[in-house]
């Protein structure tokens, strides 16, 4: 159960608040304070980019559903996959995808080429940052988790898109809300074109395989 609350850690402590976590002398009322500030500008984030990301559901996607108000990303499932689910309370995942990731105005912002899905040695580099250029946005994570962990018999709510979350073979699309994508900043994924602040973003993932990971 560790490795799952690492991962979702990373999510939690965001910016100077997850620099301030790491050090003993922590000041952790102003830490509270930073995460809150944070979790209300998320918020209106969220709710200012709603309507238009219902929209683009509505209209692009075959069988849209809402995941929650939490997350506040739509998105359909292509095709259930045929691999088991895979265990989240003894490691994060391994990961071989093809992907796709384009702006609302249907620019496509990064790619895999026909033939080449790519590779990440932990599911945790698609959110963090990376000098391989690999950061994909936190949204990644709601794709491929489950909607909850069994920790000690009790269900444990992490917030997935699906009940059991990806495996191989399956293919989600999705459209986020910016807080799960680059948020307020610019980004630049390679040689592909500048992805605007405060962006939704549209994924189409399709999981090529999945398997146990060396490190968390």
């Amino acid at each position: 159960m560790k490795n799952i609350t690492k991962f979702l850690m990373g999510l939690l402590c965001l910016g100077m608040i997850f620099t301030s976590c790491s050090k003993d002398d922590t000041d952790y009322n102003a830490i509270e304070e930073k995460m809150r500030q944070e979790l209300i500008r998320q918020y209106k984030t969220k709710k200012q980019q709603a309507q238009a990301i219902k929209d683009y559901a509505a209209t692009k996607f075959t069988n849209p559903k809402f995941s929650s108000d939490s997350t506040g990303i739509w998105y359909e499932v292509i095709s259930e996959g045929t691999g088991d689910p895979f265990d989240y309370t003894t490691s994060i995942p391994k990961i071989s995808v093809n992907y796709k990731g384009e702006l609302i105005d249907g620019t496509v912002f990064a790619a895999t080429k026909e033939g080449t899905p790519a590779n990440y040695s932990n599911l945790v580099y698609t959110y963090r940052e990376s000098t391989q250029g690999q950061y994909l946005g936190g949204c990644w994570y709601f794709a491929f988790v489950p909607e909850s962990v069994n920790n000690n018999g009790t269900d444990q709510k992490v917030y997935g898109l699906l009940p059991k979350g990806l495996k191989k073979g399956s293919k989600i699309r999705l459209i986020t809300p910016s807080v799960w994508g680059f948020d307020n900043r610019a980004y630049k994924i390679g040689d592909g074109p500048s992805i605007p602040a405060d962006s939704p973003l549209v994924y189409t993932i399709e999981v090529v395989n999945m398997e146990k990971a060396t490190s968390n």
